[in-house]
């Protein structure tokens, strides 16, 4: 997708020892073109956080409180999509009746639980709060171009060292040592962090959307006797 094999390697290689150009075909440049990739993965994260909240309607509707996910999640799919609609002027129109609905919507049936009818307004007012939330959320998946970028980085660097000495022995017997111990090290702890932000996207902005604590209460351990006989005499 970036274009990149080991980084830059076959652009590096062709142009420091062969003087020739290569291109290579890529479908987005995050180095010189970060914008797209980062656009990218906010949109694959609200994708991913849409999905968590429709999970969540799903768990209120198989215990008969359809209505109840359709106000709290629901209501908040038209918030949400409404208001980066508002960023494009072709959208725009449909952007804003979207946010005033969900907007209005919100503020209506958040505090719908509460018997004081000021305490109601105040508890939807409140609810609009979490959108910050959401904001947090979405600005979280900004780890992808960050991941991607460091890597990428990385790799370009080790291929240049690599390079540097020229095309001869001596070059390469240290373009191979630059390459596999460089190389390997940024695959290893491109894996690791692969793996502890993909789990902490998983875990926290995506499980936050439903997830449900549950199961038994540990009990440890103990004897459990039928009879107790208690003595007010002292052990000797």
């Amino acid at each position: 997708m970036y274009g990149g094999y080991f980084g830059n390697l076959v652009t590096q290689v062709a142009e420091s020892w062969f003087g020739v150009t290569v291109t290579v075909p890529a479908v987005f440049d995050p180095l010189n073109d970060p914008m797209s990739v980062m656009l990218l993965s906010l949109i694959l994260g609200a994708i991913h956080l849409f999905a968590g909240m429709g999970v969540k309607i799903y768990m209120l509707a198989k215990r008969g409180h359809l209505l109840d996910g359709l106000m709290d999640i629901g209501l908040w799919y038209v918030l949400l999509i409404g208001l980066p609609m508002l960023a494009l002027p072709v959208t725009a129109g449909i952007g804003k009746v979207l946010s005033i609905v969900g907007a209005v919507g919100l503020i209506l049936t958040q505090g719908r639980h509460e018997k004081n009818i000021f305490m109601k307004l105040i508890k939807g007012v409140m609810s609009l709060y979490d959108i910050t939330s959401y904001l947090s959320d979405v600005l979280s998946y900004a780890r992808i171009l960050a991941l991607g970028l460091a890597g990428g980085v990385i790799a370009n660097v080790m291929n240049i060292m690599g390079t540097m000495p020229g095309l001869n022995i001596i070059g390469v017997v240290v373009f191979v040592l630059i390459f596999a111990i460089g190389h390997t090290f940024n695959l290893a702890i491109s894996g690791l962090g692969a793996y502890v932000h993909t789990s902490r996207l998983q875990y926290v902005e995506f499980f936050g959307k439903f997830y449900e604590a549950g199961g038994r209460p540990f009990k440890p351990f103990k004897a459990n006797t039928k009879y107790t006989l208690i003595s007010d005499k002292e052990d000797k």
